[in-house]
Order: C-alpha cells, then sequence, then structure tokens
C-alpha cells in the first residue's frame, strides 16, 4: 500500500493538506510545507522532514523520467541534508531517504508507484497553480515531467 500527501505549512507552524488549502501561502517563492510517503506502513519521508514543498516537489518530477530510463534516480531536499532515492529492482522499485536519523526503505510495485507519484503530483501542481497563479508555468512544467 503506497500513500502520497502533500501538506502546506501555515504561518502558525501546523500542517495542512494542500487539497484542503484556500489561502495562499505568504511567500510565493519559499513555499514551506511536506509530502509524506508511506509503503506498506513505513514512513519514507513525513512533516518532520518539511522543506520547500514545491521544489521538492519538482525534484521528484524530474526523477519519474530517469527512473524509467536509467533505472535509478536520486535527488536532495532543496534545503536539508536529505537524499530521496529510487531505484528499480525487477517490477519492484525500492524507495529510500537518507538523512542524519538514518535510512527508511521500502520496496513496493514500481508501476503502482509511478502512478501514484503521478496522481498525488498532478494533483499538487493543480492546485498550486490555483493558490499561486503567477508560478503556473513552472508548475505546468513540473506537472508535464512528471507524467511524461
Amino acid at each position: 500500500m503506497i500513500e502520497i500527501e502533500t501538506y502546506l505549512r501555515a504561518s502558525d507552524g501546523k500542517f495542512v493538506q494542500v487539497d484542503a488549502c484556500a489561502a495562499r501561502p505568504a511567500d510565493a517563492d519559499y513555499v514551506e510545507g511536506a509530502v509524506r510517503i508511506a509503503i506498506h506502513g513505513v514512513e519514507i519521508i513525513g512533516v518532520s522532514e518539511w522543506d520547500y514543498v514545491d521544489q521538492l516537489w519538482a525534484y521528484v518530477a524530474s526523477m519519474i523520467p530517469q527512473l524509467s530510463t536509467a533505472g535509478y534516480a536520486s535527488t536532495y531536499f532543496p534545503d536539508q541534508p536529505i537524499e530521496l532515492s529510487f531505484r528499480r529492482q525487477g517490477s519492484q522499485v525500492l524507495v529510500s531517504a537518507k538523512s542524519s536519523n538514518g535510512v527508511k526503505r521500502a520496496s513496493v510495485s514500481m508501476s503502482e508507484f509511478v502512478a501514484s507519484l503521478r496522481d498525488a503530483g498532478a494533483a499538487f501542481f493543480g492546485k498550486m497553480s490555483e493558490l499561486l497563479p503567477e508560478n503556473e508555468d513552472s508548475y505546468s512544467e513540473s506537472r508535464r515531467e512528471l507524467l511524461s
């Protein structure tokens, strides 16, 4: 089972699921939030690893085509020393996050994982285009990359 949720960090420091947000983020250039990825009950990343969430989603979007062609993709979070990686292993993908707290990893069906990422990412970029229309061009580009 794959769970992918995106949160925006409110001005009071609380995290709100992006689809429940009606107010635009305070800073269009530095959108704070988190992506939660849990696989078979193992939380790979979550709200404790919050960062600039729109940049993180753009990085994840660029990992999808790389995973498909090279079988491996990795990125660092925009403003933290956390490495997120995807490694194809046959029909499975090993999803890992490495930080100062150690390594979290889980394996899942690659086709199911990529479909879940595409759905969650497309929903995120769509909502962010509504909240921050001035960033729509970059969000549209990331959405195209995610779906390619």
